[in-house]
């Protein structure tokens, strides 16, 4: 019989911080699965659309960084878009925008053309130490407490770990659903034909 547990992450005090240690090995066992699918990818891979106006899987992986450093490490903090939020996931990433929302007609954009699982994955390890880095300054009775951006918007800690949470989650399986329509288009090989 498989035994199956989740324990917090590595860091985290266990009377201060359990939930938010819970919250932090989700992220991660989260980005170690995503890195199983996507680190053998192509660039022309990581670069396909099915047709204009979709994303690819290298918009998406750079959306799940800019979206964890915003939401943990600059909002919670009150700190707006622009210029100084911008100015922070530009510092942070190395990139400032990840192509989302693409237009109805857009394909994969300039600044990220060229860009290797590798990178991306990179983009992703760095943005992920910096919310780690925040989130361990964070307390489990702080979570309830609210913080404010655009002077009417108001969030928990709880909910902003939450919706991170989410969030990957959801654009992995946007991710796996077009590695599925790339395997359909013989862009990728499918599994039988891969062993």
């Amino acid at each position: 019989m498989k035994k199956r547990e989740m324990k917090i992450a590595r860091g985290y005090d266990p009377k201060t911080q359990g939930k938010i240690g819970l919250f932090a090995a989700e992220f991660d066992d989260q980005l170690e699965r995503l890195k199983k699918e996507v680190g053998s990818l192509t660039v022309d891979q990581l670069e396909w659309q099915q047709k204009p106006g979709m994303n690819t899987i290298g918009m998406l992986m750079a959306h799940l960084s800019l979206v964890e450093v915003w939401w943990i490490k600059i909002a919670p903090n009150q700190i707006e878009w622009e210029p100084k939020g911008k100015a922070l996931i530009q510092k942070i990433c190395g990139i400032e925008d990840d192509g989302l929302p693409v237009p109805a007609e857009g394909v994969h954009p300039i600044y990220l053309k060229g860009s290797t699982a590798e990178k991306y994955l990179a983009i992703l390890a760095k943005g992920r130490h910096v919310i780690h880095t925040e989130m361990k300054k964070w307390r489990d009775r702080d979570l309830d407490k609210l913080y404010t951006l655009a002077k009417t918007n108001h969030f928990s800690r709880t909910w902003t770990l939450y919706h991170v949470l989410e969030h990957f989650a959801s654009h992995f399986g946007q991710i796996l659903l077009v590695k599925h329509l790339m395997r359909d288009a013989g862009v990728l090989a499918k599994a039988s034909e891969a062993k």
